[in-house]
């Protein structure tokens, strides 16, 4: 069952190509790969960006970065971690109590929303580890209890300890996941122990966690409500509830569409053929995983928590911010849950089901998983695209003077035509995001540094006195509808300021707000 999985996940995720990098991919690994002792000098002190999780930060540094020219490797690698975690856990799982495995596999692995979590190589590094040592950790408790080895201990003190250090929603999964692990072997020192360890290895990630509590990405991400909790539990509630209802429902449809015209390309029938003969085999052998016993209530109760569970931090951390991948870990508590509600079925009806019910999930959600990748794969184009001719326009004496200036108008966070969801970091474009593009730049130049770009969308305010003023450290670039770039002058207009392309034609404006800021109206 694992091994078809995976075959319908490589398809998902290569077909139609090698991993291109994206948004934050440009300067974690395009920008810095070169500097891996700055690197390690900023992970090994506090209060550093790269600090807070350290084992994510160990794998960006030693294995994502050296590979950022050979990216696909690094992608492939964290596929296989994900891959792996996944069946350890769900392994695991069964050992002690759980019937299926192949809801929560096709949830975990093949659903298109989880796609942010577990391929934009980011974000995956600290998802896809996590799950690999995670579910090493549960295996080597479980052997522990079934042999009573030390080894098997010593393992899991270890494996748990590193599963800590990559994210925090993994961390709540650990925890629930291992707390049951203990309940189902409950009895006498065998009980007592793993919770030592466990607590211990939440003091040290909590130590370590306070350690670096003035890092930037702590504090405006990891502090704690501070206002009026009912109001902030409402926000954070409806933007989960429009994530896994209405963006779910966006991106199955607009990516199923997409990766389905994909699929009937050239040489459609053999690709239609062997996705839908996978799919169906996948749904076969899962039934044929489904155990013959009644159902249990303490595993409904554990992919309740674990739903739950996936979802909890972001009732009790101040930000309201809820990207699309810290509900990532809500999915194993769906997938678990489906796999023990089949139970309530005679077991013949619930393998002819499950058949069935996975048959269909694997090719719906690899179809529509296929068309998501296209549109990660077409926004890192359109990024080179844009980035190139940016390098092109500049001299090479201003790209590589960090005290010139250069402004992008115009630019755009998504990409229209990639038909990808226009929300926060979901396949966010570069020509929107100063160090996107600095780090997409620096990889395309080689340069160590490059001038300050500035990138204006629709709406954006910046401070632009006295720079603009200045004579010859600035200058002025728009991006047309087209995805071209075209040099613009500023030309003033009473205290705003018209963006005049070279032909005349008006390009947009500058509103002036205050006496250092301006507004940037297309």
């Amino acid at each position: 069952m694992t091994a078809l999985l995976a075959a319908l996940t490589f398809i998902q995720r290569f077909l139609v190509g090698a991993y291109k990098p994206v948004m934050d991919d440009w300067f974690l690994y395009g920008d810095l790969y070169t500097n891996t002792a700055e690197r390690i000098t900023k992970f090994a002190l506090p209060n550093e960006k790269f600090a807070i999780r350290p084992f994510a930060a160990a794998i960006d540094i030693f294995v994502n970065a050296p590979l950022f020219k050979h990216i696909w490797l690094a992608e492939l690698i964290v596929t296989l971690a994900m891959l792996a975690g996944a069946f350890l856990i769900i392994r695991a799982l069964r050992k002690n109590g759980a019937a299926g495995a192949g809801f929560f596999m096709c949830a975990v692995c093949l659903f298109p929303v989880g796609l942010e979590a577990t391929y934009w190589l980011a974000a995956a590094t600290r998802v896809g580890y996590a799950m690999l040592f995670i579910g090493a950790a549960l295996c080597a408790l479980t052997y522990w209890y079934e042999t009573g080895k030390r080894r098997g201990i010593v393992l899991y003190a270890l494996l748990g300890m590193i599963s800590v250090g990559f994210y925090e929603p993994a961390i709540v999964m650990y925890i629930i996941l291992t707390l049951f692990v203990i309940w189902n072997n409950r009895g006498g020192k065998k009980t007592l122990l793993p919770i030592i360890i466990l607590a211990a290895q939440i003091l040290l990630i909590g130590i370590y966690y306070i350690l670096n509590s003035g890092s930037g990405e702590i504090q405006s991400r990891g502090g704690f409500v501070e206002t009026s909790y009912a109001e902030h539990f409402r926000v954070v509630f409806d933007y989960i509830k429009t994530i896994l209802t209405k963006h779910s429902v966006t991106i199955m449809k607009n990516s199923f569409v997409s990766g389905l015209l994909t699929i009937l390309g050239g040489h459609g029938f053999i690709k239609t053929a062997v996705i839908i003969t996978l799919s169906v085999l996948f749904g076969v052998f899962s039934a044929l995983c489904v155990k013959n016993r009644k159902f249990s209530p303490a595993v409904l109760l554990l992919g309740t928590a674990m739903l739950a569970g996936g979802l909890a931090l972001n009732f009790v951390l101040g930000s309201e911010r809820i990207p699309l991948r810290v509900v990532y870990f809500s999915f194993f508590g769906l997938g678990l849950i489906a796999d023990e509600l089949i139970t309530l079925l005679p077991h013949r009806a619930s393998q002819i089901l499950t058949a069935l019910l996975l048959s269909v999930s694997a090719f719906v959600f690899t179809t529509a998983g296929i068309g998501e990748v296209m549109s990660y794969v077409k926004t890192s184009e359109y990024d080179m695209y844009i980035t190139r001719q940016l390098v092109e326009l500049d001299t090479p004496e201003r790209i590589s003077n960090p005290d010139k200036n250069t402004y992008l108008f115009g630019g755009q966070h998504y990409y229209v035509d990639t038909s990808s969801l226009n929300y926060l970091d979901h396949i966010r474009g570069v020509s929107g995001n100063y160090a996107d593009i600095t780090g997409c730049m620096r990889h395309i130049t080689g340069a160590a540094f490059t001038n300050n770009i500035m990138t204006f969308t629709y709406g954006d305010t910046q401070t632009l006195k006295p720079y603009i003023d200045v004579e010859g450290l600035c200058a002025f670039y728009n991006v047309e509808y087209d995805k071209t770039v075209a040099p613009v002058t500023l030309v003033p207009d009473g205290d705003d300021y018209n963006i005049v392309r070279e032909d005349g034609s008006l390009a947009g404006r500058l509103e002036h707000k205050d006496d250092v800021s301006y507004q940037y109206i297309d």
